[in-house]
């Protein structure tokens, strides 16, 4: 199916970007104050650092704030954790502004993380320990959001569809792994530059044996990128879902997802396996939880190319739903409308 540009409206255009309009003012600067009192009234010593949504420039409306504390502490990390919670419970008594409260330990997961709620403005806190791949990960992804509007809009966009179909929950796929495939795509099609490709100095090579990552991509790029220019949000969102379609380009290539120029052949192809490689830590696979769901993925992204193209409404309605934070309100409108399509044609074919 070729995607018809006479079907883009100018109002449907302006209703996507308004969908992705971030209206809520932003208090990370009074958060981090107050986790780094926090921190200090637990007698630890090392740098705190936000990353996630509130760092890449994919920001949407409630976003939560994911921040690692780096130290050099010798406690384990399951001990420094407990300890913030306690610090949390004794800031919480100070009573200052913004307040802050404890909400849950994770202790025994891949990344442990203490869970925090800035109450006064209303934001969820997931604080983690040397967990560094999260930093180098947000400023990668941020370079990438600064290279052209156009890229920024779209991760935005793509990241509350995610959501209202419930893609984008624990047990699928993150955020993350979503502006990945995104980013791949757009190298694919629309010429956007692999910034991980980047000849190693010895000093970095040297580097790279300590850190067992690859911490190391070019900054600043400002890529001519023309076709992207003139391409529209509407289109780029119909081309994105087609490209992962069922039997669609992605599946017919046979790769990995993949922000690199080399692409490494999908050996697991043939049982419809979406691998997501990750470009920081090839160690970290982002597509673990969905190795057995792509078929059932893929079809969702046929849904939505489909609405684009025919309910373009209803599209809106489901990205609408989740900024006003009901993230399933869309999806199951859909849902409802399908069966009864479903009932009426039944009934048709007995008469």
């Amino acid at each position: 199916m070729i995607y018809e540009q006479k079907q883009t409206s100018q109002s449907f255009e302006i209703f996507l970007e308004n969908a992705i309009r971030i209206d809520q003012q932003i208090y990370m600067q009074d958060t981090l104050q107050a986790l780094g009192q926090t921190i200090s009234l637990a007698n630890l010593k090392g740098n705190l650092y936000p990353f996630g949504s509130f760092c890449n420039g994919f920001q949407g409306t409630n976003s939560d704030l994911d921040c690692v504390f780096i130290t050099d502490s010798d406690k384990d990390v399951q001990t420094i954790l407990r300890n913030l919670r306690s610090a949390v419970k004794q800031y919480k008594k100070t009573k200052q502004t913004p307040q802050l409260s404890f909400v849950e330990l994770i202790l025994y997961a891949k990344v442990p993380l203490i869970k925090i709620l800035d109450i006064t403005n209303n934001v969820a806190i997931d604080l983690s320990i040397n967990n560094i791949n999260g930093v180098l990960n947000s400023k990668l992804l941020n370079e990438y959001s600064q290279m052209h509007p156009k890229i920024q809009q779209l991760g935005q966009l793509l990241k509350l569809w995610g959501k209202n179909q419930c893609l984008i929950v624990t047990g699928q796929l993150t955020s993350y792994a979503i502006l990945l495939t995104m980013i791949h795509f757009l190298q694919c099609k629309y010429d956007v530059p692999y910034l991980s490709d980047i000849n190693l100095t010895k000093e970095q090579l040297s580097a790279l044996e300590n850190f067992g990552v690859q911490p190391f991509f070019n900054l600043g790029v400002k890529p001519n990128l023309e076709r992207l220019s003139n391409t529209t949000l509407q289109q780029l969102l119909f081309e994105y879902f087609q490209y992962y379609e069922p039997n669609g380009e992605f599946e017919k290539k046979q790769i990995c997802v993949s922000i690199h120029s080399f692409q490494r052949p999908n050996k697991d192809n043939k049982k419809r396996t979406l691998k997501i490689i990750d470009p920081i830590d090839p160690r970290i696979d982002p597509s673990k939880n969905i190795k057995n769901k792509c078929y059932r993925i893929q079809q969702h992204f046929l849904r939505a190319k489909e609405l684009i193209s025919n309910h373009q409404n209803q599209f809106l309605y489901q990205l609408q739903a989740v900024k006003n934070g009901n993230h399933r309100q869309g999806y199951q409108y859909y849902e409802k409308r399908e069966k009864q399509s479903k009932k009426n044609q039944f009934r048709k074919r007995r008469l």
